[in-house]
């Protein structure tokens, strides 16, 4: 939720700078022909700009010229590509090529070129794609207008009512394999940064499996390069890819809306890393369906239903720095001098930064142009049938301490109802359409298409989730909701918290982000908390105090480089130096099963009550992820009340794994889980709760959101009434606990 100010401050730090972002040099009129190299086929689009090849039978982006320089790469043997694509059609008689958009016929305006497969139900797509391939009709675009620096790709798939059941694998993306060139990786701001070189990579030692690698040489060795570092949020990620700090040239994905992805505002997936080869090409990604972190999902259709879905346009962006900040030999000689934990050029990283805020503004003007008038021929309504919806919610949450009505970072979205069991946080089938509202609550949900919805919000410091089913959007006209009560569920009176629920570790130790994509942490949490954590409440500060990860407690702590200065805070360098020949890649686990074990993790919570009380308590939580353990042990002052995922009902069902730690992040998928128990148990003066992870592999644990506990002083567990007492604890909620999970009032997750 931070990433959209430190994005927006970063933005303004730059952007003085944008000007030097080298702007298109040519008016020439575009032009579309076909050309053959060896056995293939290939459209050519040409504006005098750019100069893009695409297969006629797969629809890859082969080739993207940007002065003189082909910006794709060829070392892994394809530059761009879908991960399913129509050529297999050709056996049925299926697949055609034609150019949808004449640029003779429009003054050299634009042109648009279209691969397509029509499968006719008898023939599967891309069948070694990962999870399998598909059963849809799939049609890929590529377009180029006059003057574009760069071209559109967009992606159509359909489901004819004529055909069986259908679907594609758990993955689908649009993949640019490019140019060695570019060795600056950008997702954000704070992943944004000089890359090791490919081989560095590709000869890395695996640490426990192909995606993280201890570098043995270049500028980070000692350092553990992760490729799920680079995940993005794609909500907040518009542009992102790779800079060249030799040739000051920049590639970009561009996303103008987020309509076409998946999973909501919180979604996260990769967005750039290297292959898996020993001399890999760097990787640009967009996902618009996926399984990682568990927020993702797949495209089902039942026999007999007609179904299509455009993903895309994105933009393929390219710049280059006119006069770019020269890099002095001083520079050159303090990076040699500190390779391992490394001191970068400031003139790499100031021109880095101006390509970046470059693309940073090219993918705002591609929203203000969102939807685009040129697309055409598909299920693509434009403008004018679209509408905007707008409204205001009204925060009603008398039992906060200190009641509000702001809702701080708020975002209102509209998705498609849940279908046959999948949430629509599952369901890639469908659109999204999301948008920030403003503090007071007031919101609007931009060029959102025809449909049948249901509204979702998200606010930072509201423990749950808004939804309101049944909202429709006609075309072309506007909707407004007027005034939405959200009132979040209380238990009870709140006798404390720690953080405040925004769907991230951010806000506690490390898991800012400066930190939390750094790989290690599980390992490094040892070093940082010796003696594990104890939190006094009204004394300890969550933010230095509280680490955003509770993973079992490392044993072995060889993984320390002992040439390290601060192996517990360093950002790089401080990995122990392993050995190809003693952990050959071949083997996954590599020097991980001598490190990745610890022992049992306990964390203390010590908090003070003025009085004893009566009726029962309920510890409530967030978490932001979760890995490989289906419940949190809870024991209050020596006494086993249960299990965080306990099972025991609907509030406090098992936990999900959705591999955050895994991962390398701070964020996935967003778990609530409410444990209740008797508050007979709670005393005057000091008690103490702890919270247990198992002893297990590293990667096991939580990632922690937001902990808060309430006190309901009128019932007991069972529902049973006691007499109010008189003191201000006597407020309260629902009247039980059994109400407060089914209380028709209670905001949901649609998902």
């Amino acid at each position: 939720m931070k990433l959209k100010f430190s994005l927006f401050f970063f933005i303004l730090a730059v952007f003085a700078r944008v000007s030097a972002a080298a702007a298109p040099s040519s008016a020439a009129p575009v032009t579309v022909s076909e050309t053959t190299q060896g056995r293939n086929s290939y459209f050519v689009l040409d504006n005098g700009i750019v100069r893009v090849l695409i297969k006629k039978d797969t629809g890859e982006l082969t080739s993207l010229f940007y002065k003189g320089i082909d910006t794709m790469g060829h070392v892994q043997g394809s530059g761009g590509t879908w991960e399913h694509d129509p050529s297999a059609a050709a056996s049925v008689g299926g697949l055609t090529n034609t150019i949808t958009i004449d640029p003779a016929k429009n003054g050299g305006e634009r042109g648009e070129i279209s691969i397509k497969g029509v499968t006719k139900d008898q023939v599967v797509l891309s069948q070694g794609a990962p999870g399998g391939g598909s059963n849809f009709n799939i049609e890929l675009r590529y377009s180029l207008g006059r003057g574009d620096q760069g071209v559109y790709a967009y992606a159509i798939y359909s489901h004819p009512a004529a055909y069986g059941a259908g679907g594609d694998g758990p993955e689908d993306r649009f993949i640019a394999r490019v140019n060695q060139i570019f060795d600056w990786i950008t997702v954000d701001p704070d992943r944004n940064l000089l890359e090791c070189a490919p081989t560095d990579w590709g000869t890395g030692v695996v640490v426990h499996a192909k995606e993280q690698r201890i570098l043995t040489k270049g500028v980070y060795k000692n350092s553990v390069e992760h490729k799920y570092s680079y995940s993005g949020v794609q909500y907040r990620t518009p542009a992102f890819g790779w800079s060249s700090t030799k040739d000051h040239m920049g590639i970009w994905f561009i996303n103008p809306t987020a309509e076409y992805l998946k999973g909501g505002p919180f979604e996260q997936d990769l967005d750039a890393h290297y292959g898996d080869n020993g001399n890999p090409d760097p990787i640009i990604l967009d996902y618009w369906e996926g399984g990682h972190y568990d927020t993702g999902s797949r495209s089902s259709v039942a026999a007999g239903e007609e179904w299509s879905k455009v993903v895309g346009p994105i933009f393929v962006y390219v710049n280059s720095l006119d006069n770019p900040k020269p890099t002095s030999q001083t520079e050159l000689d303090t990076l040699a001098a500190t390779a391992g934990n490394p001191t970068i050029p400031a003139s790499w990283t100031a021109n880095a930064n101006t390509l970046y805020a470059d693309a940073l503004a090219q993918a705002k003007k591609e929203t203000a142009k969102w939807p685009y008038d040129w697309v055409n021929g598909v299920d693509y309504p434009h403008k004018e049938q679209r509408a905007k919806v707008t409204g205001q919610m009204v925060l009603d949450d008398p039992l906060a301490p200190t009641p509000t009505t702001k809702l701080p970072h708020l975002i209102v979205g509209l998705v498609h109802p849940n279908e046959n069991g999948v949430g629509w946080m599952h369901n890639a089938k469908y659109y999204q359409f999301f948008n920030d509202g403003s503090d007071d609550g007031k919101f609007t949900i931009t060029q959102v298409r025809p449909g049948h919805y249901n509204l979702v919000a998200y606010a930072d410091g509201v423990l749950g989730d808004f939804a309101q089913a049944n909202i429709t959007v006609e075309p072309g006209k506007n909707l407004d909701l007027g005034k939405l009560v959200w009132k979040p569920v209380r238990y009870g009176t709140q006798l404390w918290d720690i953080g405040y629920p925004d769907h991230t570790g951010g806000k506690f130790f490390k898991g800012d982000g400066a930190n939390y994509w750094l790989w290690g942490w599980n390992l490094r949490y040892a070093l940082l908390f010796p003696n594990d954590i104890t939190y006094t409440i009204g004394q300890s500060d969550y933010h230095k105090d509280w680490f955003f990860e509770e993973v079992p407690h490392a044993t072995d702590l060889s993984f320390v480089n002992p040439d390290a200065k601060d192996p517990a805070n360093q950002r790089f360098g401080w990995v122990h130096s392993e050995s190809l020949d003693e952990y050959p890649q071949s083997n996954n686990t590599g020097p991980w099963r001598i490190w990745g074990r610890g022992r049992t993790t306990v964390w203390t919570i010590k908090f003070n009550l003025d009085k004893a009380v009566q009726g029962y308590a309920a510890f409530r939580v967030a978490l932001a992820g979760v890995n490989a353990i289906s419940q949190l042990a809870v024991t209050v002052n020596g006494h086993d009340v249960g299990a965080i995922g306990g099972g025991d009902n609907a509030d406090n069902a098992r936990l999900v794994t959705d591999n955050v730690i895994r991962y390398n992040s701070d964020k996935g998928l967003s778990q609530q889980r409410t444990l209740t128990f008797d508050a007979a148990l709670l005393r005057q003066g000091e008690n103490e709760m702890t919270l247990t992870v198992p002893s297990g592999d590293l990667q096991s644990g939580v990632v922690w959101d937001y902990l808060r506990l309430e006190l309901n002083q009128n019932y007991k567990l069972d529902g049973t009434p006691l007499t109010p007492p008189t003191t201000k604890a006597a407020v309260v909620g629902p009247a039980n606990p059994t109400t407060a999970i089914n209380s028709p009032s209670r905001a949901t997750s649609a998902g």
